[in-house]
């Protein structure tokens, strides 16, 4: 017997998944890559390919009309697993490659394969539990990989996020905000400005973009940690900066505030803007991918250079070891301390010694 419409389905998404019947209801509509307008569906769980699974979802699907208290059994989950997901990406994506090009090549296929099983770490995570982190882990683990690897696994993970974005099992997908690097021919993956550049770069601190740049030399913060800060976490009478992501040592960390980067900090600090560096006026922030083409590529091409954004963390660390700046302070500026530091006592404390040290350079 037919469902009524907007009842919702029982599907079967085919493949070797673990769970391949799935529940899911209409969800309001979409536009395809045609311009298509088409049904959006939300997944409300995924069962096994069994009589007992496919009755457990019919249940599902029923209990979520009749709207009474969705009851899934313990073998389902209402939402699906990284693994799942990119299976279904995978599927979805080599589809429209074959409708508009025809048969897809198995080094495409194998190319793919490899930049799932790359994310082996999250592949047993629910995909709304998968954290900013736990990827940027995965891209750094790949960072001595060739490019068109480190491109084949940045398609794959921004597909497939995209995919849970579109089905509402995530709000946001935030793979344009993981920093992905490569190994070049030259086998280096970061270099750091060298002195003659970092003048360079100051004779033309009159552009915003390359203001943009000292800052996030004379901070050592990561490109993410300086997307992220918040106005209220920036304190200009006291110069210094709570933030920072990654390791726990570097999160909520003292990021001092250096004297020849301090206007440049108070010209961009608004009190009624929720970011320090907005894309936008108002509430904003900018991804990694505007911000490189919006700020890091404009002022690269100005200053006739070649350097990844991550090269002014690593110019930090050398101008400091150059300077003779103590170890134990430039492990704290640089978040490599062993525990984070969020206590008020301990920035009213330390504070000096941490300003102390970044204007040595």
């Amino acid at each position: 017997m037919k469902n009524p419409p907007g009842y919702g389905s029982v599907v079967d998404l085919g493949g070797k998944r673990r769970r391949p019947i799935a529940v899911r209801v209409p969800n309001g509509k979409k536009f395809n890559k045609q311009g298509k307008e088409i049904i959006d569906y939300k997944y409300l769980g995924y069962f096994e390919r069994t009589r007992q699974g496919k009755m457990d979802a019919q249940t599902l699907l029923a209990q979520y009309n009749a709207g009474t208290a969705i009851d899934i059994p313990r073998t389902t989950s209402s939402c699906p697993t990284f693994q799942e997901m990119a299976d279904m990406w995978l599927a979805k994506h080599l589809g429209h490659i074959e409708a508009k090009k025809g048969a897809v090549s198995d080094q495409l296929r194998r190319a793919y394969n490899a930049a799932i099983k790359k994310c082996s770490p999250i592949h047993g995570k629910r995909i709304d539990a998968v954290k900013y982190q736990d990827v940027q882990d995965i891209a750094d683990s790949a960072s001595n990989m060739s490019i068109s690897s480190v491109t084949n696994l940045k398609t794959v993970l921004f597909g497939v996020f995209d995919l849970a974005r579109k089905q509402k099992y995530i709000t946001e997908n935030f793979i344009e905000d993981i920093d992905f690097l490569y190994k070049s021919k030259q086998d280096k993956i970061h270099s750091s400005f060298t002195r003659d550049e970092v003048e360079q770069i100051w004779m033309k601190s009159s552009n915003s973009n390359i203001r943009i740049i000292l800052i996030l030399i004379y901070t050592g913060m990561r490109v993410e940690e300086l997307l992220s800060m918040k106005t209220t976490d920036v304190h200009l009478d006291k110069k210094f900066m709570i933030g920072g992501v990654k390791t726990d040592a570097g999160k909520n960390r003292v990021i001092p505030i250096a004297d020849k980067i301090y206007p440049f900090i108070k010209e961009l600090y608004h009190v009624e803007n929720m970011y320090l560096l907005p894309q936008s006026q108002g509430n904003r922030r900018f991804t990694y991918r505007k911000f490189t083409e919006l700020i890091w590529d404009p002022a690269m091409s100005d200053l006739g250079m070649d350097h990844l954004p991550h090269d002014t963390r690593y110019t930090c660390a050398t101008m400091m070891d150059r300077a003779k700046v103590n170890d134990n302070s430039k492990k704290t500026i640089l978040g490599h301390t062993k525990a984070g530091i969020t206590n008020r006592i301990y920035v009213e404390k330390d504070l000096q010694d941490l300003l102390t040290a970044i204007n040595m350079i």
